[in-house]
C-alpha cells in the first residue's frame, strides 16, 4: 500500500466574497485562520483513492469530475477515484467566484500531482464514535434529533498511527454572519489542536448536519466563543484516541451510484408557524420564503444555483467502517436505521445540494423552503443509504 498526505493552502491570492450567508456581499482579504485542502492518497496496485477535504462551503460535482478526469489522465489510471468533501465553513472564499474556482482547480491539480508516496506495507484502520452535543445540537426549536455523533477513524502501519480522520455533524456557523474575515471555523481549529498535540496527519469531514448547529449551545458568535465550543469537543476526540479498538485491514473499495431526483413544488403552509421561535429562526424563515419564490418561478436561486435532477452517492468501504458520501445538506434523521458500528453518513461530498428534510417533517423551518424533493425521492434516498 502506498500513502501520501498533503495540506494545500487554498486562500485566494486576491479579495473574494465569503460564501454561506446571503448577507455576505462584501469583498474580504483578511484571514483569521489558514484555509486548507487536506489530501490523502492511497494506492494498492491499480486501486487508487484520493480524498480531499476542503475548507469551503461546497465543491461542485462538475469541478470534482473535471479534476478527477485530469488526474486519471496524468496517472494513466482509470481506477483512480477522487472523493471531494467540504468542511462547510461559511467563512471561506466564495465558490461562486469563477476566478477563484479557476485558481483553486489549478492549485489543487498541481499540488496533487507533486505528492510523494511512501510504501506502508499493510495499513489498518480503527473506527469509534460517541454521541456528543459539545459543539452543537438541533437548531430547530422543540425538535431534538439525538443524532449528533463525533467519529474517529485511525490509520496504522506496522509501527504507528500516522493518519486520523475526524467526522462530526454540526454546521460551522458559530461565528456571526457579519464576520468580516475568513475562517476555517471549528473544524480548522479542532484540527489545529489535534496536530499540535499528536503530530500526525489528519483531516475532517462533515456528517449529516442539515439540522445541527451551535444555535442553542453557543454563548455568543465571536471568535472566542467558537474556541469555547471547540475545547470540550476536542476532549471527546482525545477520549476516542485512547480507546482500544480492533484493527481492520484497510480496503480501497469505492463505488458510486446515481440517484434520480424528482421534485415537488407545493406551497409551504406557514399557518402553523410557532410563536416560540428564536429571532434568528424567524429571520431565516423569511429568507427561505424569498428563496422559495424564486424556486417556484423556476429561476436559479442565489443560494443553490441550478435545480438538481440527479446526484451520485459514493461508498467507500475502509474495512473498519463504510462511509457513505452524500452531496446534500441532509438532516441527521437519515442516520436512523443505520448500524453506526458499520456505516456512517457524510454530507457535503462529491457536490452540493439543498436541504433534505425527513418525510412529513412537522415544523416550519428555513430549511423546508429549500427542500423540493418528492416523498418518492426521499424513500429512494433512505433505501439507497441503507443498502449502500
Amino acid at each position: 500500500m502506498l500513502y501520501s498526505y498533503k495540506k494545500i493552502n487554498i486562500e485566494a491570492p486576491f479579495p473574494t466574497k465569503q460564501c454561506g450567508h446571503s448577507c455576505q456581499t462584501y469583498l474580504v482579504d483578511t484571514y483569521k485562520d489558514h484555509l486548507y485542502a487536506r489530501v490523502i492518497g492511497l494506492q494498492e496496485n491499480e486501486k487508487f483513492i484520493i480524498h480531499l477535504s476542503l475548507d469551503l462551503l461546497a465543491f461542485d460535482y462538475k469541478y470534482k469530475n473535471e479534476l478527477e478526469i485530469k488526474l486519471r489522465q496524468y496517472y494513466k489510471n482509470n481506477n483512480l477515484h477522487l472523493i471531494t468533501s467540504a468542511t462547510h465553513t461559511h467563512y471561506a472564499n466564495s465558490v461562486r467566484d469563477l476566478k477563484y474556482v479557476s485558481w483553486l482547480l489549478d492549485t489543487l491539480y498541481q499540488n496533487i500531482i507533486s505528492m510523494n508516496y511512501l510504501e506502508k506495507g499493510n495499513i489498518y484502520t480503527t473506527y469509534n464514535y460517541v454521541h456528543t452535543t459539545a459543539c452543537g445540537k438541533s437548531r430547530i426549536s422543540n425538535y431534538e434529533t439525538n443524532n449528533e455523533y463525533l467519529c474517529l477513524i485511525r490509520f496504522f502501519d506496522d509501527t504507528s498511527n500516522f493518519f486520523n480522520l475526524i467526522i462530526y455533524n454540526c454546521h460551522p456557523t458559530i461565528l456571526s454572519n457579519q464576520t468580516q474575515f475568513f475562517s476555517s471555523e471549528y473544524p480548522g481549529y479542532l484540527l489545529k489542536l489535534f496536530e499540535d498535540e499528536y503530530h500526525t496527519d489528519c483531516s475532517f469531514i462533515q456528517g449529516a448536519s442539515g439540522d445541527i448547529s451551535s444555535r442553542f449551545v453557543r454563548n455568543g458568535q465571536e471568535y472566542k466563543d467558537m474556541i469555547e465550543l471547540v475545547l470540550p469537543l476536542y476532549k471527546e476526540v482525545k477520549k476516542l484516541m485512547n480507546c482500544g479498538i480492533e484493527k481492520h485491514l484497510l480496503k480501497l473499495d469505492y463505488s458510486e451510484r446515481n440517484i434520480e431526483y424528482k421534485h415537488d413544488y407545493s406551497p409551504i403552509d406557514v399557518s402553523k408557524l410557532r410563536k416560540d421561535l428564536s429571532t434568528r429562526e424567524l429571520e431565516t424563515i423569511q429568507i427561505g420564503q424569498e428563496i422559495r419564490k424564486n424556486i417556484n418561478n423556476q429561476l436559479n436561486n442565489e443560494i443553490f444555483g441550478d435545480r438538481i435532477d440527479e446526484i451520485k452517492l459514493g461508498t467507500w468501504n475502509l474495512g473498519s467502517i463504510k462511509l457513505v458520501f452524500y452531496p446534500n445538506e441532509i438532516f441527521s434523521s437519515y442516520l436512523n436505521g443505520l448500524d453506526l458500528n458499520k456505516k456512517m453518513l457524510v454530507s457535503y461530498s462529491n457536490g452540493y445540494g439543498p436541504y433534505i428534510l425527513p418525510i412529513d417533517f412537522p415544523y416550519v423551518t428555513y430549511e423546508m423552503f429549500l427542500d423540493t424533493l418528492s416523498k418518492e425521492t426521499k424513500y429512494t434516498i433512505i433505501k439507497e443509504i441503507l443498502n449502500a
